[in-house]
């Protein structure tokens, strides 16, 4: 398993050439030849400041996404002819909107494969290990609307079977390509530890009592079959532009995530009160290693060292220093919009997250 102690979640923030030219290939005033050349330059931008902030492992900065969850939903096609909803929230502490997302409203198949494109591209501009980064299947659960959905799967079981299906095939090619580290990214368990989450969840026809024990499984099964591969898990509370979806912290369900889902990496989200105390960790199981998300993508204030390695020294209480690792606690940019941080900021966060981690680890 390597070593990463200064991991990262993805996301960067889109430039403003990278926004100015999906809205002319959307517009159709550019061709997709063109949008692909400006989705590589960005890419490369990415690699280059993933590189020159010193952290241990890198992506495209997710340069050729909309939104995270592309990997799932513009490889299996999912549409906007129906749509889920997920509120969000601000500092404020008011809901400031409701996230439509995509929902599955014709036959699954696989379009094409995101994540593959990205880490070939990445692969051939780097010497430093690239990740994959894609969705728990946790998210497709969610992408089945009652009155909609059920018209093409009328089994929600059917469904998720064949989403597992196919995104193994999307994983199967990834691994084939050379990647030994994928990142399942799912913010939807951590739903369960809040009332807003298991609302948003009753609106959907899922039965909570169930669904972490079923999504487990499926998880699982998604990453069975591949030994010489890593796989972590990020937990997050919903990320689009410096919003967040649920709070609470990990302890509803933190011994039976932790103990049962067959990854090696934890990447969990503790840059603020609403991801709950340490205590969840003493959960976590000898053979997996936890990254602390304690580098906030979500504000520009700029941590200090000195807090970042006071809040190592606290969650060591729980599990040994030698099995925890930092990263920011969320991509910089989950959705096209990106955080309301600057460029400045994101660069000198992924700096302090390598600096730090160098100082604890070596």
């Amino acid at each position: 398993m390597p070593d990463y102690r200064a991991d990262i979640v993805g996301s960067l923030l889109r430039p403003d050439y990278w926004k100015a030219a999906l809205q002319q290939f959307e517009a159709g005033q550019i061709d997709a030849a063109a949008w692909t050349a400006v989705q590589d330059r960005a890419a490369l931008e990415n690699i280059a400041i993933f590189a020159a902030a010193g952290v241990d492992v890198l992506t495209d900065g997710e340069a050729r996404r909309r939104y995270w969850f592309d990997p799932l939903t513009e490889s299996l096609g999912y549409t906007h002819d129906a749509e889920a909803a997920v509120p969000f929230t601000s500092e404020r502490g008011v809901v400031r909107e409701m996230l439509r997302l995509p929902a599955v409203t014709a036959p699954l198949t696989l379009k094409q494969n995101l994540p593959l494109r990205e880490f070939e591209f990445a692969k051939a501009h780097t010497s430093k290990p690239v990740k994959v980064t894609l969705p728990s299947l946790t998210y497709a659960s969610v992408l089945y609307v009652p009155g909609s959905s059920d018209k093409v799967y009328p089994d929600r079981d059917v469904y998720m079977q064949q989403a597992l299906r196919l995104m193994r095939e999307v994983v199967a090619q990834c691994v084939a390509a050379g990647t030994r580290y994928i990142q399942l990214d799912a913010p939807r368990y951590t739903h369960l530890v809040s009332e807003v989450g298991i609302e948003n969840f009753h609106r959907l026809g899922l039965n909570t009592d169930t669904w972490l024990t079923d999504m487990i499984a499926l998880d699982n099964a998604l990453i069975a079959g591949f030994p010489d591969v890593t796989f972590g898990l990020h937990l997050c509370r919903g990320n689009n532009r410096s919003m967040w979806s649920v709070e609470g912290g990990y302890d509803a369900i933190a011994e039976q995530l932790f103990n049962t889902l067959k990854v090696q990496r934890l990447l969990l989200e503790y840059d603020s009160p609403r991801a709950g105390s340490f205590a969840p960790l003493r959960f976590v199981p000898r053979d997996k290693t936890v990254v602390l998300g304690l580098v906030t993508t979500k504000q520009p204030e700029i941590e200090s060292d000195e807090l970042l390695r006071r809040r190592i020294e606290e969650a060591s209480q729980h599990i040994p220093l030698e099995r925890l690792a930092l990263s920011p606690q969320c991509g910089f940019a989950s959705t096209q919009e990106g955080n309301l941080v600057s460029a400045e900021v994101q660069r000198q966060k992924l700096e302090l997250v390598a600096r730090v981690a160098r100082s604890v680890w070596g």
